[in-house]
């Protein structure tokens, strides 16, 4: 499966640390393992967000969530951020 990045999710990654960053790779790695082998795991939280644009979003910790969209072969990760900062994110869409 490809992972491509989008711009807004690198910027967003920047202001985690070093630590937080390793946890947001790992947890985008598992999820992509998971749509691979169509085994959702539930530590990830996923959840549909807008069905209409197919964004998910999936949590890191309790405190990071990633937003996602997949189609086939391709996984866009589009933003990183905490619960507020998702809101503000999803609603300048």
């Amino acid at each position: 499966m490809r992972i491509e990045h989008k711009q807004s999710f690198k910027k967003a990654l920047s202001k985690f640390n070093k630590y937080q960053q390793e946890d947001i790779f790992t947890c985008i790695q598992t999820l992509s393992n998971s749509i691979e082998k169509f085994q959702m795991p539930k530590g990830l939280g996923l959840k549909l967000l807008i069905s209409k644009s197919k964004i998910w979003e999936a949590r890191v910790n309790i405190d990071i969530r990633i937003l996602f969209r997949y189609e086939s072969d391709l996984l866009e990760i589009g933003f990183v951020g905490n619960h507020d900062q998702v809101k503000r994110y999803l609603k300048a869409l």
